[in-house]
């Protein structure tokens, strides 16, 4: 069954499968499995977020959890420790109800902040805690807390994302984190997210490091009915015996099947912006699935959702692209109106060629192409050329 064709609609303890047309955006349900999908299977059977929120969001918690003691069998060693994003087009896809009930269900066995305002702010939160999720209702609080002049706190969020220490010394104060183990799991709409970040963020690649999670959510319930105690008590449960499966540390071997899946990945992913710190988060996520469904190596079957889970994430990368996109989607707009006024009609590759479109990127190509095609700024007739093939002419509207 194809993740692309087919998206879910929870209701009470049953997953409804509705067909849908392909679209490679959809969330990748067939990748679910164990606590953590029974957890997002039960909490949006009673609440309207989607399934994928509280996955999501359920793994980030986790992730933390045990992101000093679970990893893989590697000279790096990865932490199974993510910064997500929910991604909603408006509060009616209820991000944040996914992102609150998650950190109540985890209870003492997390440690989360809602927010802080700066650099010595999160320095005063890790100090008794070591282990902790920032949680935002709304990532742009973030984002203007790390704006204001003179602020450390988007270089030392965006450095214990790879490390666990962070240091800052200036004439006047002194900054210095150990043993750091920072998860971030926030909520924003599309529209804000598209639209707040500028140069600071892009250059310091704090956007890259982000897990992008776009969802829909509904109006189901006008009143929702309270989640069984015994179906949570039955998830606690599992959630501690995977704690403790995990014990002190849990290093885990990949197959040989399984880490020739990968490097064969790993050879072939695109070389563009959208993949940076994809193969980051692959390796981080496949001890974190495994252990969920309760597995103490990397199997071929893990290692196949991971790469389903990567690709996915690209795709959406590529729709919800922040960085720089509208100086460089401005750019190749003009320059194909140029071209195209230049030499008049031309086929798609030879709009290509003059507009060196694999320098810039064809994601950027493609889509600037799109977007003048649907302001009607440009245009394109078919014609049969000599070997009876289809060709398409494109030039500008009259």
């Amino acid at each position: 069954m194809s993740s692309t064709n087919y998206i879910l609609t929870i209701w009470s303890k049953n997953c409804i499968l509705h067909h849908m047309p392909d679209n490679k955006l959809y969330f990748p349900y067939n990748i679910l499995g164990g606590v953590a999908w029974d957890y997002a299977n039960l909490y949006s059977s009673f609440l309207e977020p989607p399934a994928e929120f509280f996955y999501m969001s359920f793994l980030t918690c986790l992730g933390n959890i045990l992101s000093d003691k679970l990893t893989i069998d590697s000279e790096i060693s990865p932490q199974p420790r993510f910064n997500v994003l929910l991604l909603g087009e408006s509060a009616d896809d209820r991000k944040s109800t996914a992102i609150k009930k998650t950190v109540e269900f985890f209870g003492d066995i997390l440690s989360y902040c809602e927010g802080v305002g700066s650099a010595e702010g999160l320095q005063k939160e890790l100090k008794d805690k070591e282990k902790l999720v920032l949680c935002f209702d709304e990532l742009q609080q973030f984002v203007g807390k790390v704006a204001i002049q003179s602020s450390v706190l988007l270089p030392c969020v965006t450095s214990l994302f790879e490390q666990n220490t962070y240091e800052s010394h200036t004439k006047h104060k002194s900054l210095k984190l150990e043993n750091a183990y920072l998860s971030i799991l926030a909520a924003s709409t599309v529209e804000t997210y598209e639209k707040i970040w500028n140069s600071n963020f892009t250059n310091i690649g704090f956007t890259n490091r982000l897990f992008l999670v776009p969802g829909s959510g509904g109006r189901k319930f006008s009143v929702p009915r309270n989640i069984p105690t015994k179906d949570k008590i039955n998830l606690i449960d599992r959630v501690k015996a995977i704690v403790n499966k995990v014990g002190d540390r849990l290093e885990m071997k990949i197959t040989n099947k399984a880490f020739e899946s990968y490097d064969w990945w790993y050879h072939n992913l695109e070389i563009s912006v959208h993949a940076k710190r994809l193969d980051t988060y692959a390796l981080r996520f496949m001890p974190l699935l495994a252990i969920n469904e309760m597995k103490t190596e990397v199997d071929e079957d893990i290692v196949d959702k991971v790469i389903e889970l990567m690709n996915w994430q690209l795709e959406v990368r590529k729709t919800h692209d922040p960085i720089d996109a509208d100086n460089e989607m401005a750019k190749m707009e003009e320059k194909i109106r140029r071209v195209l006024k230049t030499h008049g009609e031309l086929t798609i590759r030879e709009l290509k060629q003059f507009t060196n479109a694999n320098r810039t990127g064809i994601w950027f190509f493609d889509t600037a192409v799109e977007n003048l095609k649907r302001s009607n700024e440009i245009e394109y007739r078919e014609e049969i050329t000599l070997s009876g093939q289809y060709t398409q002419k494109w030039n500008l509207t009259k």
